[in-house]
């Protein structure tokens, strides 16, 4: 890691998470328990033992409300991150030839990035997501925000690919494992801001013979 570390106090960081980039290929290998995951967590495993301190987790993604059960999960997943300290902007779907197409989560993302480094909101932004569009999104911070100190770092989810055009502007590459993500997956109930129990969803719940990674890996 090539980012400086400051000797008399932790640099800030911030990640903000494309909630579908990190969604699909938990989806798609079959780890439905590892959807149930504290994003404040995970945001802490990324700053590892480095001199970092976690400032802000930002979750972006989309409420399908043409989903009714979907629908109902993602807003139980929502209240548990914001219980957990996370932050939320939500964008929609509309039709599209016949189906249903997400929208704004890429740019709510990008715009946040880019107005809380102007805001001085983090010294280290971490982009947790694989999405090719996000290098317009390290274009515009190595022009404005390298200069004032700011490092840009990308989160890569499991099995996806870091994005070539990141290198052409210095972002450097962090690896989401599946191993982390078990180690920050929130317990069956979460207390949320006003007192209330918020419940995982019954579709989250771990397999009744699933075993930790790190179980296999001390066995």
């Amino acid at each position: 890691m090539t980012v400086e570390k400051s000797q008399e106090s932790a640099l800030r960081v911030a990640l903000y998470v494309d909630g579908f980039n990190l969604y699909v290929p938990i989806k798609k290998a079959g780890h439905n328990h590892l959807k149930w995951v504290s994003l404040w967590a995970l945001g802490e495993q990324l700053c590892g033992s480095e001199n970092w301190q976690l400032e802000k987790v930002l979750f972006c993604s989309a409420l399908p409300k043409h989903r009714a059960e979907s629908h109902k999960r993602h807003v139980t997943f929502n209240s548990a991150q914001i219980a957990c300290g996370v932050k939320i902007i939500n964008g929609h779907y509309v039709p599209d030839d016949g189906d249903w197409s997400e929208k704004q989560t890429d740019i709510n993302l990008a715009l946040s990035v880019i107005l809380d480094g102007l805001d001085n909101v983090y010294d280290v932004a971490i982009i947790l997501s694989a999405d090719s569009d996000q290098v317009a999104t390290a274009r515009a911070f190595k022009d404005k925000l390298a200069e004032k100190g700011k490092k840009l770092l990308a989160a890569i989810p499991p099995g996806q690919t870091f994005p070539q055009g990141y290198q052409k502007y210095a972002v450097e590459r962090l690896d989401v494992t599946w191993d982390m993500l078990e180690r920050c997956m929130l317990p069956e109930k979460v207390k949320g801001l006003s007192g209330n129990i918020i419940e995982r969803p019954a579709s989250y719940a771990p397999h009744p013979l699933w075993i930790p990674i790190s179980a296999l890996k001390s066995s």
